[in-house]
């Protein structure tokens, strides 16, 4: 008789027909989910196998120490938020309609993609830990991307020529960052929408 799709050992059977590529991908977003769940500093190994199903061996095949499954997500959540930021803060929109378009995504994604912003957040919180430089690194990337908007704002005179740009693009990042705080506390739609309307009305010139 023909194994029911149900049956356990039918989905050992194909989890084997993976390719190596699908099968890391696969572990992958497991390991964003264990480190989502237990913190980039305590998850491990074994938090990736117990999700995936897979032995603990099987893990270290594809990310054979700690570190590497360390740097494979963090390099997972990097993209995640450079794709997030480059893709809103485009030529095509409005200065405001852009700034508003980040915010927003970030709002989002806490929703949609929650694993992504709570390994982003933990990882921000990570002051004494060996990641801690790679963070700066990344959070110096999606300044510089939100200061060219705010540049881009003075030449069109939207916003005061006495304004730090670099001074902005931290301000507006870490608007960003309590946007999925806000989220993940249950914040409302409206109330959203008020702290991003004020958030990004904050640099425009007066009308």
């Amino acid at each position: 008789m023909t194994p029911k799709s149900g049956n356990p050992k039918n989905h050992q059977k194909q989890r084997t027909r993976l390719l190596p590529e699908e099968r890391r991908a696969q572990l992958l977003a497991c390991a964003v989910a264990a480190f989502a769940e237990h913190g980039v500093a305590r998850a491990t190994h074994s938090h990736v196998a117990e999700r995936a199903g897979v032995s603990v061996s099987a893990v270290h095949s594809y990310f054979r120490t700690r570190e590497d499954l360390v740097a494979a997500v963090l390099g997972e959540v990097e993209a995640f938020l450079v794709a997030t930021t480059s893709g809103s803060l485009v030529p095509s929109l409005t200065v405001q309609e852009a700034l508003v378009t980040l915010a927003r995504r970030f709002a989002r994604a806490a929703t949609e993609q929650p694993d992504m912003i709570k390994v982003w957040l933990d990882w921000s919180t990570g002051v004494r830990a060996d990641v801690w430089p790679h963070y700066i690194e990344i959070l110096e990337r999606l300044h510089d991307l939100a200061q060219k908007v705010f540049a881009r704002g003075k030449r069109e005179g939207l916003m005061p020529e006495t304004l730090n740009v670099k001074a902005a693009a931290r301000l507006y990042i870490g608007g960003g960052h309590t946007v999925a705080l806000m989220q993940f506390a249950g914040a409302g739609r409206r109330e959203l929408d008020i702290f991003i309307e004020q958030l990004v009305r904050g640099f425009m010139v007066p009308n």
